[in-house]
C-alpha cells in the first residue's frame, strides 16, 4: 500500500514539474512577444548571438523542453543510483561516487564530464527542470513589467539583465547541492535500513 501510494506520489509529482515547465516557458515566450514582437529587444543568447527569428526560437524551445521533461522522467521514474560498497560516506563521497563510481574524486566535479552518464542525465533532468521553472516565470514576470511601467525599464537598463544572469547561476548552484542531499538522504535511509536487516538476523541467528 505505502509503495503505491509513493508511485502515485511521484506520477503527480511528475505531472506538476512538467505542466510548469511548460506554462513557464509559455508564459515567458508570451510575454517577450508582447514587449519585443520582433525580437529586437530579447536578451536571450540563441537571440543575441544567432539572430534567430521566432519559427527557429520556438523549435529549438520545443525541442529543450522536450528532452527536459524526458529527463526528469527518467529521473523519477527510471534512476536508480549505484549503491556505493563503502558504509557511512559523507555528502561529498557520496556525490563522488554517484558521479566517478568512488569516493574520493569530489574534486573532478569541477572539472570533468561525469564516468556515470545515469546519473547525469538524471541530474541534468532535476537540475535544468526546476531552474527552468524558477527563471521562466522570474523572467516572464520582468518581462512584464517591461511592458506596464516605464519606471522598471530605466532600472532595467541600469543592469537587470546581469541580476537574472547572476540568478540563474545560483539556481543552478541551489538545485545542484539540492539533487545531492535528496540522493544523500535515499542513501542514508538505505543503509540504516540494511544495518537494521543484518542487526535482526545477526540477532535471530544468536537466538537460535
Amino acid at each position: 500500500m505505502l509503495k503505491n501510494n509513493n508511485k502515485r506520489h511521484i506520477k503527480i509529482n511528475f505531472a506538476i514539474l512538467a505542466l510548469l515547465v511548460i506554462v513557464g516557458r509559455l508564459y515567458d515566450a508570451t510575454t517577450t512577444y508582447l514587449y519585443t514582437p520582433d525580437l529586437t529587444n530579447e536578451t536571450n543568447v540563441l537571440v543575441k548571438l544567432f539572430g534567430v527569428g521566432w519559427t527557429s526560437f520556438a523549435i529549438i524551445q520545443i525541442t529543450l523542453v522536450a528532452i527536459i521533461i524526458y529527463l526528469l522522467y527518467f529521473y523519477l521514474f527510471k534512476f536508480k543510483p549505484d549503491t556505493p560498497p563503502e558504509k557511512n560516506l559523507n555528502i561529498k563521497q557520496f556525490a563522488s561516487y554517484l558521479f566517478f563510481n568512488d569516493s574520493t574524486s569530489f574534486h573532478k566535479m569541477f572539472y570533468k564530464t561525469p564516468k556515470n552518464k545515469k546519473t547525469l542525465f538524471a541530474s541534468i533532468g532535476y537540475l535544468v527542470s526546476m531552474t527552468l521553472i524558477s527563471i521562466s516565470f522570474v523572467v516572464g514576470t520582468s518581462t512584464t513589467f517591461l511592458i506596464i511601467s516605464d519606471n522598471y525599464r530605466k532600472i532595467y537598463k541600469q543592469g537587470i539583465p546581469y541580476v537574472l544572469y547572476g540568478l540563474i547561476v545560483g539556481l543552478i548552484v541551489y538545485f545542484t547541492i539540492r539533487f545531492f542531499k535528496i540522493e544523500f538522504t535515499k542513501y542514508k535511509q538505505t543503509d540504516n535500513e540494511h544495518d537494521r536487516q543484518e542487526t535482526t538476523h545477526h540477532n535471530s541467528t544468536y537466538a537460535q
